[in-house]
């Protein structure tokens, strides 16, 4: 399974390092087995390096867009907002598409400090882009996000429940749904948060067709003895294991 980096980090809301991110997941890979105990097969990920991002906010999006592959389907940020510019890239091959995202957060802001193009209102353009958004492990929201989502998207506060559809997903995947405890090197730490044991019974349980994926808000300079960033690389691993291997 082939995956791409993408170095950048847009508009802070939070603590820094997510254009780093990248950089210390393709690290942790070096000391991640590359066989699925859960799925029994290995799985040979084969990092094609980083881009970096020049552009901000749309611009930011465009070039990412164009980042996309036919023969990539697995990416790494950056912090969430390169998830736009992908889901634009997975359009152009898939007529329709549905987004599932792991996030603590809504990201459904439609303005984030005077600015429309950021990780506090990606789902919200995401939404705009392909119709179709679900969003699992949220616990930390506005009131505005809230009244916007309950009419828009399928929310699924603090958990995981299993997913079944014959519908084509692109799956984002913010480290941050995880518990702060399992996830430390993330910029918002929300308490509550996922366990990656959790996320395996998730994936074990669900069935859908996965054409595209994204591991975001990984910080190595806020992770400790490389947890997050092998925990980031354990997904591409489990992912990979299930669709790609």
């Amino acid at each position: 399974m082939k995956v791409i980096g993408i170095s950048y980090e847009g508009l802070l809301a939070g603590r820094g390092g997510t254009s780093e991110g990248p950089y210390g997941v393709f690290d942790a890979l070096r000391y991640v087995e590359p066989f699925s105990v859960l799925f029994e097969k290995p799985v040979r990920i084969e990092p094609q390096g980083v881009v970096e991002v020049e552009g901000i906010g749309e611009g930011a999006a465009r070039e990412i867009e164009e980042v996309v592959s036919e023969d990539v389907p697995a990416y790494v940020g950056g912090d969430h907002f390169i998830t736009l510019g992908l889901v634009r890239g997975f359009l152009k091959r898939w007529e329709r598409l549905r987004v599932v995202v792991l996030d603590a957060h809504l990201d459904a802001r439609d303005v984030f400090k005077g600015d429309r193009y950021n990780h506090a209102t990606v789902t919200r353009r995401i939404y705009e882009e392909v119709g179709d958004v679900t969003v699992m492990g949220v616990r930390n929201v506005s009131e505005e996000e809230l009244l916007w989502a309950s009419k828009k998207i399928k929310v699924i506060p603090y958990t995981l429940k299993p997913l079944y559809t014959d519908t084509p997903v692109y799956l984002s995947i913010d480290v941050d749904v995880f518990d702060p405890s399992e996830a430390p090197g993330v910029g918002t730490p929300e308490p509550g948060g996922i366990s990656f044991r959790l996320f395996l019974k998730w994936l074990r349980e669900s069935s859908f067709p996965l054409v595209g994926f994204d591991v975001v808000e990984v910080s190595p300079p806020l992770a400790h003895n490389r947890i997050t960033q092998t925990l980031a690389a354990t997904i591409l691993r489990e992912v990979g294991a299930k669709f790609f291997g």
